[in-house]
């Protein structure tokens, strides 16, 4: 009977394509280690863990449908045998105060690096955690304004961005050709973006973008 370790199973959960191509490449090199799947959303990834467990996700805190928080909460009440970590684009010490609370494993960053990234892994999967801090790594370079900002008017990095790319006059189809993501993503985000701002009308939205220096 062999002695063999069996690969640690990995699922990255990331609607920005690129990234999550990246991010399989990055997990390529790690040894003892495979990805069994990839999803974009919250929804599509609790549909994938009915038909596949995984030893650990990879997970996005900024998803359409159903985010990164509401999804590791289901994951951690049904399946607390998986591993979490999340990658996301913003260091924000409230949303790694519930991460904590819920019981995810790491917190890290997608600006750190490849090193720091497989540590963190190998940390994780050894029973630890990881949760980064500003020091350990540096402030992500996309993150297009400070954390009060952001939760003053409830909108994400990514929303954020799209709503600079709709002030260009941008479609929604060139959008998602910039960003690498589909343009039901993007009308999403746009629908989502309305509804927090209570916004109505474009004009609304182009003013806004103006004011704020978006």
């Amino acid at each position: 009977m062999s002695n063999t370790p069996q690969p640690i199973k990995i699922v990255v959960a990331d609607d920005h394509q690129l990234f999550a191509d990246g991010l399989e490449q990055l997990l390529l090199t790690l040894r003892d280690s495979t990805v069994i799947g990839k999803v974009k959303d919250g929804k599509s990834l609790m549909r994938f863990l009915n038909r596949s467990t995984p030893d650990l996700i990879l997970m996005d805190i900024n998803m359409p449908q159903m985010d990164g928080l509401t999804t590791a909460k289901e994951i951690r009440t049904l399946f607390p045998a998986i591993k979490i970590i999340f990658i996301t684009m913003y260091y924000d010490p409230n949303i790694i105060s519930i991460c904590k609370e819920q019981g995810v494993h790491g917190y890290v960053t997608k600006d750190t690096t490849a090193d720091v990234m497989k540590e963190a892994i190998t940390a994780v999967m050894a029973g630890g955690t990881v949760y980064l801090d500003k020091e350990t790594q540096m402030e992500p370079k996309n993150a297009f304004r400070d954390d009060d900002f952001i939760q003053k008017f409830k909108l994400s990095p990514r929303e954020l961005e799209i709503i600079g790319q709709i002030k260009t006059g941008a479609t929604s189809k060139q959008i998602a050709e910039q960003l690498g993501l589909s343009e039901l993503t993007i009308e999403t985000h746009r629908k989502n973006i309305f509804r927090k701002l209570g916004f109505r009308s474009m004009a609304d939205l182009i003013r806004f973008a103006c004011e704020q220096g978006l």
